[in-house]
C-alpha cells in the first residue's frame, strides 16, 4: 500500500522546480539572484490544513489496511473451514464451498489491485490541493522578492542556513491569510 506524506510530495515539487531553474543555459539561475529555503516539514507540522489533510489521509490508509486484514482473515477462515470439513462434506457440498472460496478470493484480489488507485485518489483529493497552494505561494514569493532558487531544507541535507534566507515564515503567513 502506498504510504506518502505531505513533505515527500513537496520534495517532489521542489525538485521538479529545480530541474526547470537549474539548466545548462541558466548558469544556476543567474548569480545575481539570491537563493532562499523553505522547510516543508515545518509547514506540514504547523499549517493546520496540512496537518488535518495528512491525518485524514493516514486514517484513510489505515482503514484500507483494516479492510485488507479483514478480507484476509475471512479467506483464511474459509480455507481452514474447508480443510477441516472436506472429509465430512459430500462432493457437491465441497464443490459449492470451494466455489464460494474461489469467488471470495477473486473479490479479494480485485479489491487489493485497486488499493493503490484508491490511495492515489485520496491523496489527490486531500494532499494535492495543499501542495498546489504552497507551490503557488512559494513561486509568488520567489518572484516578488527576486529569488533565483528556492530549496526545500527538509528535502536535502542542509548543514547551515542563514535565517535571512528562510522563507518558511512567509509561506506560513500566506497560508494563514488564505493567499494563493
Amino acid at each position: 500500500m502506498r504510504r506518502v506524506n505531505l513533505a515527500s510530495g513537496l520534495i517532489f515539487l521542489v525538485l521538479a522546480g529545480l530541474v526547470g531553474i537549474v539548466s545548462p543555459g541558466n548558469a544556476l539561475a543567474k548569480a545575481d539572484k539570491p537563493l532562499a529555503v523553505i522547510d516543508t516539514q515545518r509547514i506540514a507540522d504547523e499549517y493546520e490544513a496540512a496537518k488535518d489533510a495528512q491525518e485524514q489521509y493516514q486514517k484513510f490508509l489505515q482503514d484500507l489496511q483494516k479492510e485488507v486484514d479483514q478480507r484476509e482473515k475471512e479467506l483464511t477462515s474459509m480455507a481452514e473451514e474447508i480443510e477441516s470439513q472436506k472429509m465430512l462434506l459430500g462432493e457437491d457440498a465441497l464443490a459449492t464451498k470451494m466455489q464460494q472460496f474461489e469467488q471470495k478470493k477473486a473479490e479479494y484480489f480485485q479489491f487489493h489491485d485497486g488499493i493503490d488507485k484508491k490511495a492515489e485518489q485520496e491523496y489527490n483529493t486531500r494532499i494535492s490541493p495543499i501542495l498546489d497552494q504552497i507551490k503557488t505561494i512559494v513561486e509568488r514569493i520567489g518572484k516578488e522578492k527576486g529569488y533565483g532558487l528556492i530549496i526545500d531544507a527538509a528535502a536535502v541535507s542542509v548543514l547551515y542556513v542563514d535565517p535571512d534566507y528562510d522563507l518558511t515564515n512567509d509561506v506560513l503567513a500566506a497560508l494563514a491569510r488564505g493567499d494563493e
